[in-house]
């Protein structure tokens, strides 16, 4: 059994994704609590506002999805009612009736706009010899959005060159500017595209460019 390590708002899974920039990338899960609920009740399985209601569908959907219970120990009922908490602070769902919930208006919109979990990248034909630079500094006390957006930079291709900053040859603009929208950290994000440097033909090599 391979290493894990618990991080405050998620685990690490030990299984590896794909070949990323010549590495593999550990996996990790899951998406915030706030948007498996919303997705839950826009298809009618999670209307019952009750907390332990709620965990379980949760449980469910993860589990469906292929990832495991083991994994999942950070989910609880009280994370949950405050993410119900959030979503109704938001004016996402809205409460028709004691104990029930659903998706409110601006929460279809919400779901409707983007799903993070399918933006990708689209790789050029031909390299345009530029390379995307991103950089990010988020506070420690979203510690959550900044492991998710980290995860997300790498399963979408990005190879993490330093501490916080990741490097892509593709254009991206439009996808890290969606992602950045929906998790409110504009302005913690930087994009830079940047010329050939010198020491990144190995880099070159990784991508197969």
């Amino acid at each position: 059994m391979g290493y894990q390590r618990k991080k405050r708002f998620g685990p690490i899974v030990d299984e590896y994704g794909p070949t990323v920039g010549g590495y593999k990338y550990k996996k990790y899960r899951p998406e915030p609590l706030a948007v498996t609920i919303l997705k839950l009740a826009a298809r009618k399985t999670a209307v019952n506002s009750s907390a332990e209601f709620l965990l379980n569908a949760i449980l469910d959907h993860i589990a469906a999805r292929g990832g495991q219970r083991k994994h999942l120990e950070y989910v609880n009922k009280r994370r949950v009612q405050r993410s119900l908490e959030y979503l109704k602070r938001k004016h996402f769902i809205a409460f028709p009736g004691k104990g029930l919930f659903t998706v409110a208006t601006q929460g279809q919109a919400r779901l409707a706009k983007v799903d993070l979990d399918r933006i990708k990248i689209a790789k050029a034909e031909k390299w345009d010899g530029k390379w995307r630079l991103l950089t990010f500094d988020i506070p420690e006390e979203k510690t959550n959005l900044r492991d998710y957006f980290r995860k997300r930079l790498k399963e979408i291709g990005f190879f993490h060159f330093q501490r916080s900053v990741f490097i892509l040859p593709y254009q991206c603009k439009n996808e890290i500017d969606t992602m950045c929208k929906e998790l409110a950290i504009e302005s913690n994000v930087h994009l830079i595209t940047a010329e050939r440097f010198e020491g990144d033909d190995s880099l070159v090599k990784s991508f197969g460019l």
